[in-house]
């Protein structure tokens, strides 16, 4: 039987996720890091129906794959502690229930979120994190949050000056050694070379890239572009003019249907990724091959 008294209502948040597996750590770490995670929508529900004396104060969160038909709202407004269910789908609009949805950002717009988080975690020991310091971990973490924050925290141990600085990250050896995934894709697409191939090799991901940056180069053919390019691309797009124009719009076009297919065959999961990295670089150099012009081919051997 659930007693209930007048008490300050303590709001439910729901926190939407397009990379769960990623954003969702560095949440919990920076915002409810005290947090007592529960493994289904059930266990909540019973937690809150018969909280444990020794742990009621204790925040709760759970994750939440797969939207259920009902949530059962009412019953989590009895819980005396705060509660933070992670969603990777939208929601309706909930009374009393504070949601923050991140699922529709632009990879540019999460890399600012995640900046913006990790800065404050800095400034709360009086200190700041250079655009171009973070610039760089997030390429060596491949985007992954929590990674950035443990370099962060691991810096500020034995950090005096008031800035985190690129100069910082050599000293604690956090070097680029080569091309992150997003940069092989770039130059996958105006010139293939087997070289390029991602380590470790994950072709989804790859595709995904690739077909982000056909976009791009399509957007810089229109004087009014159907999408805004983001301002960290729109240099790397202005120093590639002279090739893209040289290959021209319809070979870019030519990639969506190519990207397509193979998209198809890794997720069938019929081909190891060896090999569909194989096709799509031969695929890719036979098709830049019939659009290459006399000023952009290879002098002869």
């Amino acid at each position: 039987m659930i007693v209930t008294t007048k008490v300050k209502a303590i709001p439910i948040r729901a926190i939407i996720f397009d990379h769960m597996d990623e954003d969702m750590p560095l949440f919990v770490e920076l915002f409810c890091p005290k947090a007592k995670e529960l493994p289904s929508l059930e266990a909540l529900y019973a937690q809150v129906e018969n909280p444990t004396f020794f742990a009621e104060n204790d925040p709760l969160y759970a994750r939440i794959d797969s939207l259920p038909k009902k949530m059962d709202w009412d019953l989590l407004q009895f819980s005396s502690v705060p509660i933070t269910l992670f969603f990777s789908k939208s929601l309706k609009s909930i009374p009393s229930v504070e949601c923050h949805n991140f699922s529709a950002e632009k990879p540019w717009e999460r890399q600012k979120r995640i900046f913006q988080w990790i800065d404050h975690v800095c400034q709360k020991q009086k200190k700041t994190l250079q655009k171009e310091a973070f610039d760089r971990l997030f390429r060596l973490s491949e985007g992954f949050g929590l990674c950035i924050l443990r370099h962060v925290e691991q810096i500020l141990l034995t950090h005096s000056k008031s800035q985190i600085t690129l100069e910082d990250l050599e000293k604690h050896h956090l070097y680029e050694l080569g091309p992150n995934d997003w940069e092989k894709a770039r130059h996958m697409l105006l010139n293939p070379q087997h070289s390029l191939r991602p380590s470790p090799l994950d072709m989804l991901g790859f595709i995904s890239k690739l077909r982000q940056e056909v976009y791009y180069n399509l957007f810089s053919f229109e004087i009014e572009p159907a999408a805004p390019i983001p301002p960290f691309r729109k240099k790397d797009l202005l120093a590639q003019k002279k090739e893209r124009d040289a290959l021209g719009m319809d070979y870019f076009l030519g990639i969506l249907p190519l990207l397509l297919e193979l998209e198809m065959l890794a997720k069938s999961a019929s081909f190891p990724e060896t090999i569909l990295f194989d096709l799509l670089y031969t695929r890719l150099f036979s098709h830049r091959n019939l659009f290459l012009k006399p000023s952009l081919s290879c002098p002869p051997a």
